[in-house]
């Protein structure tokens, strides 16, 4: 299955054409392999989900039973994850999706509640882009741990008026960002008012 994976994302490289998009199919059909082999059941995914108070993750998981189990922010291959890592859209996705996986189609770490949990590359992206060569296979036994994980996820049940108080804040924060960001790209031609007021806001 990593082979087969390996092999599609190589050929897609050394078309020298590709964007970001053009690998979604790969990994799609890399999760729903592995939900027949692995769960013996059909995962569902959703590339390019709609908007979300936080931002549009790349790919939405569904557990086959009307339930999401996470989702996938997905970058070209060879990204440097560790910058993409500290960036603010990636700390929007990681306090609002409590089950997050990052992903350059080689490496893949998986957040837990905003936190690294596990991290694993299968490949490297540098044979096919400088090589034109695919990648061996790497760490499969990790990688179906770190797949394992992501879909045993399940949110944990609400039993108090803090707790909903708390995931209702969390939310709240991200979707005002998110208003008032729309509102700067609107008005950056303008007075630029409004970015005193956002900032202000912020503090």
């Amino acid at each position: 299955m990593l082979g087969n994976y390996l092999e599609a994302i190589a050929q897609t490289t050394m078309r020298g054409d590709a964007r970001e998009e053009s690998y979604y199919e790969h990994l799609s059909a890399l999760l729903a392999g592995y939900g027949e082999a692995g769960l013996k059941r059909t995962v569902s995914i959703t590339t390019l989900p709609k908007q979300t108070e936080a931002g549009n993750p790349d790919f939405r998981i569904w557990d086959g039973k009307q339930h999401i189990v996470g989702y996938i922010e997905a970058k070209k291959p060879g990204t440097n994850l560790d910058l993409i890592e500290g960036s603010e859209q990636l700390k929007r996705y990681r306090s609002t999706f409590p089950n997050l996986i990052l992903t350059d189609f080689y490496e893949f770490r998986l957040y837990r509640d905003g936190e690294l949990a596990f991290q694993v590359s299968i490949g490297q992206s540098a044979l096919p882009q400088n090589l034109q060569m695919v990648s061996p296979v790497s760490h499969a036994v990790e990688f179906k741990e770190l797949l394992d994980r992501f879909f045993a996820f399940s949110l944990p049940a609400i039993r108090s008026a803090a707790a909903l108080a708390t995931e209702l804040a969390k939310r709240t924060r991200f979707l005002r960002d998110e208003v008032i960001a729309e509102e700067l790209v609107e008005e950056a031609e303008r007075s630029g008012g409004i970015h005193g007021f956002y900032e202000a806001f912020k503090t």
